[in-house]
């Protein structure tokens, strides 16, 4: 009896052992014929889900959670930073679905996060996008509130004549504006609202009203200056000449100028350019009462240079070179030109 009993646990022991070895082939048979996806390292996914976008597959992802991932990732690339979000709408119904799979020779892709939603921006620069996002936000911005200009009359100061009394300065805003933007491309933008931070200070000019004295011949005060800077440096470089050659046609203050010539010369140093000849055309005009040195004084045929008090510096003739006068020394004073101030 126990010879048999123990024949028969042998028989049994060898029976489970065959069937363990053909269920566990059962099982390796069909793993090999289960399909699947694979990543581009080789890895394989069995169960992956498909994203979709108006019910056409886009591309797989290893699962439900990564394509969610995936498509929140894009909804960030594509809300404007610091902007309070108003409204979202995607052109295309938007799925996330698990992927049947079928044997095939060549198995399907899979996408990492990282590449699936760099798939989905890419795409959306095209002109055929998987679809389109459209987000209706409101974003504020510091913005500057440029100053104005407040003029005044001043009735010390001749006609024509400005001056800045206070310069302006800028004051600060926040500025809201509505923003529609399509794949995170800004369609429009509309000022709804604008808040003062900081008020600006107008910028105050006064205008001279007070009426010029005639004297001088063209009275004519149109014109612009060439260039800032001091006049009365000007005039002390001319001073370093005195004595030196007068000589017609020339531009040299050492080896000899004419009038005009002088007057270039001494301003072309200065980096002003004053033409060669017609110096009475350019500049602005200006009366021989509010002259002021650095100031070219046009006579008949001759040019001098103000220097404040009366007297001028030029390049007088032959018999004396470049000389300080007397302002009316010259003869009839035509016009005063200003260069810079």
């Amino acid at each position: 009896m126990v010879k048999f009993a123990k024949k028969h646990m042998k028989m049994m022991t060898a029976i489970l052992s065959a069937a363990v070895i053909l269920l566990g082939g059962i099982v390796i048979v069909a793993e090999a014929m289960q399909p699947y996806a694979v990543y581009a390292d080789g890895t394989k996914v069995t169960d992956p889900y498909v994203i979709t976008a108006g019910g056409e597959e886009l591309f797989l992802v290893e699962d439900q959670e990564t394509a969610e991932d995936v498509i929140s990732t894009v909804m960030d690339q594509y809300a404007p930073e610091g902007a309070q979000i108003n409204s979202i709408t995607i052109d295309k119904k938007i799925e996330v679905l698990p992927k049947k799979l079928e044997r095939t020779d060549t198995p399907e892709t899979v996408l990492t996060k990282e590449e699936a939603v760099q798939t989905i921006l890419d795409s959306n620069k095209t002109e055929d996008p998987m679809f389109a996002v459209t987000i209706s936000a409101e974003a504020g911005s510091i913005k500057e509130l440029q100053a104005g200009v407040t003029y005044t009359d001043n009735d010390s100061d001749y006609e024509g004549n400005e001056n800045v009394e206070r310069e302006g300065v800028a004051g600060s805003q926040v500025v809201t504006e509505e923003q529609t933007s399509v794949n995170g491309n800004m369609i429009t933008s509309e000022e709804v609202d604008k808040t003062v931070i900081q008020e600006s200070i107008d910028k105050l000019i006064s205008r001279g009203t007070k009426t010029r004295p005639a004297d001088t011949v063209f009275q004519d005060y149109s014109g612009s200056l060439m260039g800032s800077g001091d006049g009365a440096n000007v005039v002390n470089f001319a001073k370093n000449f005195l004595g030196n050659p007068y000589r017609w046609g020339g531009t040299s203050l050492t080896n000899g100028c004419d009038c005009s010539g002088f007057i270039y010369a001494l301003y072309n140093h200065f980096g002003v350019g004053v033409p060669r000849m017609g110096i009475y055309k350019v500049g602005k005009g200006v009366c021989l009462a509010e002259a002021k040195a650095g100031d070219v004084v046009y006579y008949p045929g001759h040019y001098a240079m103000y220097m404040g008090d009366g007297k001028i510096i030029h390049a007088y003739n032959s018999r004396v070179g470049i000389v300080i006068s007397n302002v009316h020394a010259p003869g009839t004073i035509l016009c005063i030109r200003r260069m810079i101030d």
